[in-house]
């Protein structure tokens, strides 16, 4: 549950930009890789994989992609905020794919992630013109799953190896199943 102070404050948005690499690179691995604070969160993968989630170079790429945008969710009271989540957004074709949805772990009863996603949708409706969103979640993730499942979100029966450069998986047989859902206006 949020504390007083954190329930004084609002989340707002706005687009990632190159100055805003180094704090967002520091936010996904906390909120992936980030030890003793992600575990005990339900979205910390440090017990299924090791190595980066993503890289400043990486995230540097991705900003300068026409087709491709992370928002970020900041905390704050008007005065000052502080970045408390992130997901990128990439168009493809007549859909958009999401990933790298990122909470920080210390502040995830606040609503972040459920803001972060419906701002997804609705800029991936919007500006990429989008009719449908798809993503992946790691296989041994159930919790994560039903989450997305709770947002509308259906398997689609699909799955994709599980290979991102750079990352060792802990767990014999990980694979991204994939999921999607119908956009609408």
């Amino acid at each position: 549950m949020a504390s007083a102070s954190e329930a004084q404050k609002v989340l707002t948005g706005r687009t990632a930009t190159h100055d805003d690499v180094e704090i967002v690179e520091r936010l996904v691995q906390y909120a992936f890789r980030g030890g003793k604070q992600s575990a005990k969160s339900w979205t910390g993968e440090e017990h299924l994989v090791r190595g980066p989630r993503i890289t400043i170079e990486e995230l540097h790429k991705i900003l300068d992609l026409s087709d491709q945008v992370i928002l970020l969710a900041e905390l704050g009271d008007g005065i000052e905020s502080q970045l408390v989540g992130c997901i990128h957004v990439t168009q493809e074709g007549d859909h958009s794919h999401i990933g790298m949805l990122a909470v920080d772990p210390d502040v995830q009863s606040v609503g972040a992630g459920k803001f972060l996603m419906s701002w997804a949708e609705r800029y991936a409706l919007e500006q990429f013109e989008s009719k449908e969103m798809v993503g992946e979640v790691v296989s041994g993730r159930p919790e994560l799953m039903d989450w997305y499942m709770r947002l509308g979100y259906e398997q689609t029966g699909e799955t994709a190896p599980f290979n991102p450069p750079g990352v060792t998986p802990l767990v014999e047989g990980l694979h991204f199943v994939k999921i999607r859902k119908r956009l609408a206006r």
